[in-house]
């Protein structure tokens, strides 16, 4: 059913052992849950379990069974309460991963993590969760890999990730939408793609608060004005970038090898997905970013990136400017400075 990964970007198993915290999300789990959670789905004998040193929300391990590698997800996120807070709501995040993963493995060349096992019971861990195989491949973020790779293979590795990025996007709805967190299903986003990310662009803008300028909002409200409305239903995963992929080089040249982290996939306007990976490759090797746009292939609307810029940079501003994470290199800055030079430089590749 799985297969064992290369390097998946975490530590060898530990050994069989009492109750270890893996995460402080996950908190301390012992080896006989885990092996519970491998008799319940058949995945033989519980070997061992490793830590995920990577990513935010510290919601996945590595563990080994009779049967292969896997990653367990757990601790799902809540869902906003429409009054400032978040309620529970164990179903939104794992459903709606399992979906997308499902449509990408059936409807495309996407190598994503399936099956994709999801208990919705809360017996084993506490938490509803999902086991899925281990990809295979490197997973390195945009520090590591200009320490890892050569120049050469980096230029290989901006090309597919584009040509991934335009695979995933064969993966179509007759309508722009995101599962609701009542429903639990997909539906339609009320205007359009455009109008739901304005929508977004601006809620983001009131979280900031005094973080913000007068002039910066209006500056917000002014590629809003500009994008329009419309503009398609693809798939778009709204985190692709390094960290949420692994990467093998078969034959002289490099692949994506599994795609995972589904927890913000929608169906909006593909040219989206451009932009995480985009302006990591400014902040890093910018000729490479030409390289992944030009693999992409996609014709880009100028206007519309600029709105799709300001929003992802607004993402980033607003929770690492908060109080309690006040991330130091944004500390003492201002956000139209910090984000003109992504903005200008994502455009500049339409």
């Amino acid at each position: 059913m799985a297969r064992v990964a290369a390097d998946g970007g975490g530590a060898h198993p530990a050994p069989m052992g009492e109750a270890r915290v893996y995460s402080e999300r996950l908190g301390a789990i012992s080896d006989a849950q885990f092996a519970a959670m491998a008799e319940r789905w058949g995945l033989g004998r519980f070997l061992g379990a490793a830590p995920v040193t990577s990513g935010l929300f510290g919601q996945n391990v590595f563990v080994t069974t009779g049967a292969g590698d896997f990653v367990l997800r757990g601790a799902p996120h809540w869902v906003p309460d429409g009054g400032g807070g978040y309620r529970p709501e164990d179903r939104w995040q794992f459903t709606k991963e399992r979906h997308f993963a499902q449509q990408l493995h059936e409807k495309t060349r996407v190598p994503v993590p399936w099956p994709m096992l999801h208990d919705t019971a809360n017996d084993i861990f506490g938490w509803p969760y999902l086991v899925m195989p281990r990809m295979p491949g490197l997973c390195t973020d945009e520090r590591s890999i200009l320490k890892t790779l050569t120049a050469e293979d980096r230029r290989g590795v901006a090309a597919a990730l584009g040509a991934m990025l335009a695979q995933m996007q064969m993966l179509t709805s007759p309508f722009a939408g995101d599962f609701g967190t009542e429903s639990i299903a997909l539906e339609p986003y009320p205007g359009g793609a455009v109008a739901w990310i304005a929508q977004e662009a601006r809620r983001l803008v009131r979280s900031c608060g005094e973080r913000l300028t007068a002039d910066e909002a209006q500056w917000v409200e002014a590629a809003i004005a500009e994008a329009g409305a419309g503009a398609g239903s693809s798939y778009v995963h709204c985190d692709y970038k390094f960290g949420n992929l692994t990467l093998l080089k078969e034959g002289g040249a490099w692949r994506v090898s599994g795609l995972f982290d589904f927890h913000e996939a929608r169906f909006s306007d593909g040219a989206l997905d451009l932009v995480r990976s985009a302006c990591s490759y400014l902040d890093t090797e910018g000729e490479l970013a030409a390289v992944f746009r030009a693999a992409y292939g996609r014709p880009l609307d100028a206007g519309r990136m600029r709105l799709y810029v300001l929003n992802d940079r607004l993402k980033i501003w607003d929770y690492f400017t908060r109080p309690g994470v006040q991330a130091p290199w944004l500390t003492a800055r201002h956000f139209r400075p910090w984000a003109e030079r992504y903005v200008e430089g994502v455009v500049g590749l339409v």
